[in-house]
């Protein structure tokens, strides 16, 4: 069970890691082969450039659970901190609308895509596995949106005054 608990806790930060991880090595690598042994890999670039795609999606996911997005709290301020979960509800009910439509639009490119059989220059890694991250980020984002809806009604702010802005609640800050 700890184990359950602690890959939920920090599914995005092991990916992200990893990817991070990987895509430092491989441009280190291609800096010792381009300057030392005038040998640069042609391969490198692209590979840091898809990882660099699939962890700022992840990191999407990241920022949900961390109530790290960018947000505006003018309307919270003005209104009070008794304001703060309706804004909360607001703002996380527009992100989950966000994440289908645009999960909603991107699977039939990423079908399309799989269908031409359009691969990478280099890599030679079919371009749909590319373009798979929107959608796979966005439904990563969409799970961890409920979550935060869930613990936001789970803490009772609905209910009562709830956590003012400033001091970030348990489903982010607005």
């Amino acid at each position: 069970m700890r184990l359950l608990i602690g890959l939920e806790k920090n599914f995005e930060k092991y990916l992200i890691t990893g990817a991070l991880l990987v895509m430092s090595l491989v441009l280190i690598a291609q800096v010792v082969m381009r300057y030392v042994f005038r040998s640069p890999f042609i391969w490198s670039e692209e590979l840091s450039r898809y990882l660099l795609i699939w962890l700022s999606m992840m990191g999407t996911s990241l920022a949900v659970r961390e109530s790290r997005h960018i947000s505006v709290d003018f309307l919270p301020v003005v209104f009070g901190p008794r304001s703060y979960a309706l804004f909360a509800t607001i703002a996380h009910v527009g992100n989950l609308v966000f994440c289908t439509l645009m999960i909603w639009y991107a699977v039939p490119v990423i079908v399309r895509l799989a269908a031409i059989g359009q691969m990478s220059p280099s890599l030679g890694i079919p371009m749909w596995l590319i373009y798979a991250a929107v959608p796979v980020g966005l439904t990563f984002m969409a799970l961890r949106t409920i979550q935060a809806l869930w613990l936001l009604a789970a803490s009772g702010a609905w209910r009562s005054a709830p956590i003012a802005p400033e001091t970030s609640g348990p489903s982010g800050s607005l």
